[in-house]
């Protein structure tokens, strides 16, 4: 046992041997520095110091004697020279000279985009979501190019998205990195978060991390919230548009002390007005009101631990659904009510272990309550959903801050109960999993991070789920990435599909397997493809272009079969089912104030049916996008132009039916106009925007939304046929006021 002892301290001194190690500190106060850069001139090995101020360079990094630097912007630049007994250092670092005032001034088109994150990352912050009305997170992605927004069906009123090329369930879509959007949410979850309580929008393309999990199918949107800590004392915003709808959001943030901030969120929005501007006898769209609170705490403890935590409760009505008759028969009025009640509770700490740099741990933790009634016609759906969820992270690294790790485990659990006609599913789903990711940084010139995580499933057993992002910067403006990953979900058969109870088809479940959810098999897939983006200047003006193309394909997919008229088939993909997703986008400043941003996309989405390989429909090939912005030199005025193109999208064949109920094969191409004007008032520690806009300027509708709309009781009547706007022409206007 001695030798052991002995050689195991021999292995430990050769280990560190030859190491030079440190910490960067401000010379006057003693705290620790991080993010400062680190240079040893000899071999020009670059190393950033960590959250504690501490840096490791390995043996052989260096050669007797060196030339160590450090630079950190608003410090003067250190220089020491290393000799070979020096093996700890003290780095010390003097403020730079201070003048009596500075004032830096970035603009910003609204949308950031990261070069040094190994997964390409968009950040939409508040200045975009201010582009447009952006009642709540579905219009949030409106002037953006990533993502398309459409309408789910023409009835509903309820709004979708798609992220390469694949309706939005395939995304994992998160709250403060958190599970959100899954199960009941699917549908209409979208227009549960306000866009006044967001902060911003992290919107990443292809496999996520397995720290969130293993669902990310084409990418993951994460929202984040006001954040008690830096949020406004007092916000309030209101809106009312051409259709009536009323809005007001009022934000209340305040610092209970030095350790503890809480931020209070509350939101109430109005439909009175139940309009038909396409005459066809239906509501285009439904009224009703929607009442929801958020309170969140932070508390920072200075000693390394941080701790937020919070809840939200929301109550939303809607109805919709036929408003007169056109022809009197015997039969009632076609009434679509829609109602969510919804709370759920979360906590998220952190602690950061101070004795070794780099290091800390944090736990998430969230409860969610769910329960929705709705009514199609003669038909109701019902749901109920309790879900759970645990995520525990640990990170630190090896040997230096070059290759760090986080390892971990997690606990989900999906309480289900579903209603409809006479289906009736009910459902405990529960994954427990444990994950590990490591991340190898040389430079600023590459990344490579490496995950793996392995699930445990009640359903599924045993699934493995590996990731690999890539990062190479030869140049530091320019930048390729490639990533590839597994995914693997449960498709919600019933609550996915709401569109469809809009209408008279009959429902068939082609289960293959009932010791499953609905007797499917789950969807897995793998996501793999890559981005260029390289920036310049233009006029000294930042510019960049960037291409993206991934590639999502099918293992085993549920198939939403609308090709007979009749009826919905459900079943499990027996063959093929790709989206390739090719994207190109280039974003400018060509004046001072003026900034530009365009882009196109093509997509090719196909799926194997039992009638054989066919487009997937409601999917356009084409979309192209252009986005004006710009500031008047005295920052009272905001003006903002959106232009997006729509191509072609296949429909579900229409040909069983009359001739007066079919729909053309594809639908046309058209454009979609969005503009807003923006006043801020120049007054004193007050911010007050006044805004007028417009959405769908040119007046574009889809003709015949609903098929057989004089017989909603028929059998040829469809309102989940919408492939364009429904409602035409929208007039906005609102008021913000910010108190700092």
């Amino acid at each position: 046992m001695k030798r052991l002892m002995l050689l195991l301290l021999f292995c430990t001194c050769m280990a560190t041997k030859g190491q030079l190690r440190g910490r960067v500190i401000e010379k006057a106060s003693g705290t620790a520095l991080p993010g400062t850069i680190l240079k040893l001139a000899s071999a020009g090995t670059v190393l950033v110091s960590d959250a504690e101020g501490a840096f490791r360079f390995p043996a052989g990094a260096f050669s007797f004697p060196d030339t160590l630097t450090a630079q950190l912007t608003g410090y003067q630049t250190y220089s020491v020279i290393v000799n070979a007994g020096d093996s700890m250092l003290r780095v010390t670092l003097t403020p730079a000279l201070q003048l009596k005032e500075v004032e830096v001034t970035y603009r910003s088109n609204g949308t950031e985009l990261s070069t040094l994150n190994v997964m390409k990352t968009e950040t939409l912050n508040e200045r975009s979501l201010m582009k447009a009305a952006c009642c709540n997170l579905s219009e949030s992605f409106e002037t953006n190019p990533s993502v398309d927004v459409s309408f789910s069906d023409a009835v509903s009123g309820s709004k979708q998205i798609q992220l390469l090329g694949l309706e939005g369930k395939y995304a994992q879509i998160t709250k403060e990195n958190m599970p959100y959007l899954r199960g009941l949410s699917n549908a209409y979850g979208l227009l549960f978060i306000p866009g006044t309580w967001i902060k911003s929008i992290q919107l990443g393309k292809g496999a996520g991390s397995v720290i969130n999990g293993y669902e990310s199918f084409t990418g993951q949107i994460n929202t984040e919230l006001q954040a008690p800590e830096n949020t406004d004392k007092l916000f309030f915003n209101t809106y009312l548009n051409e259709n009536g709808r009323n809005e007001y959001n009022l934000n209340l943030g305040h610092k209970l002390n030095d350790k503890v901030a809480t931020v209070l969120m509350n939101h109430l929005s109005v439909n009175p007005l139940a309009q038909d501007m396409n005459h066809d006898g239906f509501v285009d769209i439904p009224t009703g009101q929607q009442v929801n609170i958020s309170n969140k705490y932070s508390v920072f403890t200075g000693k390394g631990f941080e701790w937020q935590f919070g809840g939200s409760v929301l109550m939303d009505e809607r109805e919709g659904g036929q408003l007169k008759k056109h022809h009197p028969d015997n039969f009632p009025l076609y009434r679509v009510s829609l109602r969510n009640n919804k709370w759920d509770v979360f906590s998220k700490s952190g602690y950061v272990i101070k004795r070794r740099p780099a290091t800390s741990m944090g736990l998430q933790l969230s409860y969610t309550w769910h329960d929705q009634d709705n009514v199609f016609g003669l038909q109701t759906f019902s749901g109920q959903q309790k879900t759970v969820y645990a995520n525990y992270i640990f990170e630190s690294y090896l040997f230096t801050t070059n290759h760090k790790y986080k390892v971990g485990a997690s606990y989900l659990n999906d309480n289900i109960q579903e209603s409809y006609r006479l289906f009736r599913f009910n459902r405990n789903e529960t994954a427990t999993g444990v994950f590990g990711e490591y991340t190898f940084t040389w430079s600023t010139k590459l990344n490579l991070v490496v995950g793996w995580r392995a699930d445990y499933h009640n359903y599924y057993g045993w699934f493995a789920t590996p990731r690999l992002h890539l990062r190479y910067a030869p140049r530091e403006n320019t930048i390729f990435r490639i990533s590839a990953g597994r995914a693997l979900r449960t498709a919600n058969a019933l609550m996915e599909n709401t569109s469809v109870m809009v209408s008279s088809r009959q429902w068939l479940l082609e289960g293959s397997n009932w010791s499953l959810p609905y007797g499917l098999n789950p969807e897995v897939a793998w996501n793999y493809g890559g981005n260029f983006t390289q920036k310049f200047s233009i006029n000294y003006r930042e510019a960049y272009i960037t291409l993206d193309v991934y590639r999502t394909d099918f293992q085993q997919q549920l198939v939403v079969d609308l090709e007979d008229p009749r009826s919905i088939r459900l079943y499990n993909l027996n063959g093929r089912s790709w989206s390739n997703n090719i994207q190109l986008e280039f974003n400018c400043e060509p004046r001072k104030r003026l900034f530009l941003k365009t882009a196109y996309r093509f997509v090719d989405a196909q799926m194997d049916y039992k009638q054989g390989l066919l487009e997937k429909p409601f999917t356009a090939r084409q979309r192209g996008f252009i986005n004006l912005m710009y500031e008047t030199r005295n920052e009272q005025w905001q003006l903002d132009a959106t232009v997006q193109y729509n191509g072609s999208k296949r429909l579900p064949n229409t040909s069983g039916n009359p001739d007066a109920y079919r729909l053309p094969e594809r639908s046309p191409s058209f454009y979609n106009v969005l503009g807003q004007i923006t006043y801020l008032a120049p007054l004193p520690r007050i911010k007050l925007h006044v805004y007028l806009g417009v959405e769908n300027a040119l007046n574009f509708k889809q003709t015949n939304p609903v098929l057989s709309s004089g017989s909603p009781f028929g059998s040829y009547f469809d309102g989940g046929m919408a492939w364009g706007p429904v409602y035409g022409r929208m007039l906005y206007a609102g008021l913000r006021l910010r108190i700092k």
